[in-house]
């Protein structure tokens, strides 16, 4: 017989794993390194300069989404959300320190 009780409790149990393993240290280190690979793929060629802060004009971590989602759209990447996260992640950990 089908128990009702369990259906939620399973679908909050696998929410809850996801959320866990989306959040530890080796989800956030594949995150980083597929960001550093597209990064590398796409944008290093012409954004060579991160190292250089004084030549930085992106303010805040929001900014740099936005300048990162308007690169990807004009590089014609079609990158997913999910991937533009991982460009973030990268260019704010190795680079502006948000």
């Amino acid at each position: 017989m089908f128990n009702n009780h369990r259906i939620p409790f399973s679908f909050a149990s696998a929410a809850l794993a996801i959320s866990l393993i989306s959040a530890s240290p080796l989800a956030n280190a594949a995150n980083f390194a597929r960001g550093q690979e597209l990064f590398e793929d796409h944008c290093q060629a012409c954004h060579n300069d991160f190292h250089r802060p004084d030549d930085r004009n992106v303010k805040s971590l929001s900014e740099l989404r936005k300048r990162v989602e308007a690169w990807s759209a004009h590089a014609a990447t079609d990158w997913k959300r999910d991937e533009i996260d991982d460009v973030l992640e990268y260019i704010n950990r190795s680079f502006y320190k948000f």
